[in-house]
């Protein structure tokens, strides 16, 4: 399926056993031959893991927060106005990030499954590393030591892939040649809300 400019969808993040890790609203500026092109801007509703007493899990492991007793809870996209591209099979994402300012804080690159797409928009499971990447393409890689809890040949897999990502970056090919750096949202657009049917369990 195809998503259309302006739409809004949810991008979901989930965990093996399809329990949904968090959900963000998104409006869609493009998907095209490049991929899936989403905005976030600052406000947009989120849902994410907290423990039981509302308490951030971020910066754990995948396994440990699997491990706990947590919850979703309502939250705000902040810090960054993000453009966010998922190519078409790959196993990452990509965002560009601006400080409310305007200012371009750089990329971010996503370790995760490839999306799968339902109607109200796009499920992935996230990899555990990703790969930061400084206005000035300087690259390094975050939470690396989370791939030791991985079967040996999955981690393979994601490091591939992350050297496939900083391939690009080194080359200063797209999407790291200066693409979208000039993106502004068209005029009206409001920060995206999560509908309803943010949970549904795709058909």
């Amino acid at each position: 399926m195809t998503f259309r400019p302006g739409q809004q969808v949810v991008r979901r993040y989930l965990h093996a056993d399809r329990r949904i890790a968090a959900a963000l609203a998104a409006l869609v500026v493009a998907d095209d031959a490049n991929g899936l092109l989403l905005w976030f801007e600052c406000g947009a509703e989120t849902m994410r893991r907290t423990d039981l007493a509302g308490g951030p899990t971020r910066h754990l492991s995948i396994a440990a927060e699997v491990a706990m007793p947590t919850m979703l809870s309502p939250s705000h996209q902040r810090t960054f106005r993000t453009l966010l591209l998922m190519p078409p099979g790959a196993a990452h994402s990509v965002s560009w990030n601006w400080l409310p300012d305007g200012t371009f804080a750089g990329w971010y690159v996503n370790l995760e499954t490839p999306a799968r797409r339902w109607p109200g928009g796009v499920d992935t499971r996230d990899q555990s590393l990703d790969v930061l990447v400084g206005a000035d393409r300087a690259w390094l890689l975050k939470d690396e030591d989370d791939l030791a809890a991985l079967d040996p040949a999955q981690a393979a897999a994601i490091r591939a892939e992350a050297g496939r990502v900083t391939g690009l970056v080194e080359a200063a090919a797209y999407p790291f040649d200066g693409s979208h750096l000039d993106f502004r949202p068209p005029s009206g657009w409001a920060p995206a809300t999560l509908p309803a049917w943010w949970d549904a369990v795709p058909a």
